[in-house]
């Protein structure tokens, strides 16, 4: 690509960055999106992976006085929560195949911080602001019928139940499938996407076009662009950095780790959820999930460590383990249940007056930074990733236009060929056959074993794979991807040490 000229340059293919590939290919606009690991390989890929109704932004100890004596935080908290509906209801309506609809509770005790009234009058808002097409379906049930619902009655305290609040909420298969799904549409409206390709931004040349480095299989490259959208998640700061001289530029990034832990629950309690509230007064759920596992998290620690390396601790899995017993002491859940464990770093947006980040979207202009016409995206969540890229997108029409002819985003979720008469890959599941990683491996960009069976097709979420369905998948793909013996030895052993990482519930150290 050396020498290439493109409209726009997005840094970063997660799910924003996708999005905004996608949107900005729709407007019209030249694009290249690259990202320096595989898409959607960082935060996007650690989610709790809740496509939640935004309620959880008028969580706070006390929301009446606390957003009496805050507006600007009651305004924000709308904003996003009208953003999560129609997010929701989006989602709902075009790529139902890709979510997985349950029922979630929420209990409401007389000693909690929560009263009935607030629940009621928070669901009047949201149903106020969001779309009448998918309905929330909130009840608030009394004690007695609440209890006879799964979950509800693994609740501590069932005395001091004053009733639970019920509705509709939804997970998502599996984040990655929405990122590759809007790579694969940006790349058909004519975007060109590079996984595995490292950008750096070099510098603006005199006719204000921004030199921007790459290193990826095809060796070095500089291309050129007037824009550029920073769109790295927790690595936004490090893309600044070399332009801001080391590491004295702003910081834009406060990350907090989410730590997640799965159990295996009975089958009656698979179409169910539980939302509480933990014993430091943060959100705590109990969440189905794909596989029949249920996810239980997050944490909300302040990180600071290796960015690169990021997994669940004891103290994590411990402290995960401990809040459950007191919200569902009735589970009865101990070390041995967890059956695995995965953690992120949600890239929330600096500022020093909120210790754990503010969570609300915002679009950092950097030229007061030394770098003009370069934006960035911060704590921007996975499920409103196609308002996060619509949004990008206008910022981008203020500086410059587009260069082609606008077209219409296809949302549809891409599905794999119809190829019943094939095998699977893992008996008892005809989602996946052999035939289709080879079909993944030649028009999805996937590089690695593990790129097909994590991010691509989702097997390696949704079961523990044996030595036996990793070598039956490696050869599968091999004459695909041109791989030797040395190389399928290779994959193998790395699908294994990925596979068998996930499946190690912690470790001691960071």
């Amino acid at each position: 690509m050396d020498g290439q000229r493109f409209d726009v340059v997005v840094i970063g293919g997660g799910i924003n960055g996708a999005s905004s590939a996608q949107h900005l290919a729709a407007a019209g606009y030249a694009v290249l999106l690259v990202d320096k690991g595989d898409f959607a390989s960082g935060s996007s890929s650690r989610s709790t992976r809740m496509l939640h109704c935004g309620l959880r932004y008028f969580e706070t100890p006390n929301p009446v006085r606390d957003f009496m004596l805050s507006p600007r935080r009651f305004r924000t908290a709308l904003t996003m929560a009208k953003a999560s509906m129609e997010t929701r209801a989006e989602l709902v309506t075009d790529s139902s195949v890709r979510l997985m609809p349950y029922t979630l509770c929420f209990p409401i005790y007389r000693n909690g911080p929560y009263k009935p009234w607030h629940l009621d009058m928070g669901f009047k808002i949201l149903g106020a602001l969001g779309p009448k097409s998918v309905p929330l379906d909130y009840r608030r049930l009394p004690p007695d019928e609440a209890r006879q619902l799964p979950l509800v009655n693994a609740l501590a305290d069932p005395a001091q139940l004053r009733s639970v609040a019920t509705f509709r909420e939804y997970m998502l298969d599996w984040p990655e499938r929405f990122c590759i799904d809007a790579v694969l549409d940006a790349e058909r409206m004519g975007a060109v996407v590079r996984n595995y390709t490292t950008a750096r931004l070099i510098e603006r040349n005199a006719d204000g076009d921004w030199r921007v480095g790459l290193t990826g299989e095809d060796g070095e490259s500089v291309v050129t662009t007037p824009v550029v959208l920073n769109m790295a998640g927790i690595w936004i700061d490090t893309v600044n950095q070399p332009v801001q001289g080391g590491t004295g530029g702003k910081r834009y990034i406060l990350g907090t780790k989410g730590s997640h832990i799965a159990v295996q629950l009975p089958p009656d309690y698979h179409d169910f959820g539980i939302a509480a509230v933990n014993s430091i007064g943060e959100p705590h759920y109990c969440l189905p999930s794909q596989g029949g596992y249920h996810h239980i998290g997050p944490t909300e620690t302040v990180y600071e460590g290796n960015i690169e390396d990021i997994r669940v601790n004891t103290a994590e899995v411990d402290f995960l383990l401990a809040e459950t017993r007191n919200v569902l002491p009735g589970l009865e859940l101990d070390q041995s249940d967890v059956v695995y464990s995965w953690a992120g770093v949600r890239p929330l947006t600096y500022d020093p007056d909120i210790p754990k980040g503010n969570r609300s979207r915002e679009i950092h202009d950097l030229t007061d930074q030394g770098m003009p016409n370069v934006l960035a995206m911060t704590a921007g969540p996975v499920m409103s990733h196609r308002s996060a890229g619509r949004e990008m997108t206008a910022a981008v029409r203020r500086l410059v236009a587009p260069s082609g002819t606008a077209q219409s985003p296809d949302y549809m979720p891409r599905m794999l060929p119809d190829e019943s008469n094939a095998l699977p890959v893992v008996d008892g599941d005809d989602s996946v056959r052999l035939s289709h990683l080879g079909h993944v491996a030649e028009t999805e960009h996937a590089s690695s074993l593990s790129d097909i069976l994590f991010a691509r097709t989702g097997l390696g979420y949704r079961h523990r794979l044996s030595d036996a369905h990793i070598q039956k998948a490696a050869e599968a793909v091999s004459a695909h991807l041109g791989w030797n013996d040395s190389d399928i030895h290779d994959q193998i052993e790395a699908v294994k040490t990925r596979r068998d990482r996930l499946h190690q519930p912690a470790r001691d150290a960071e």
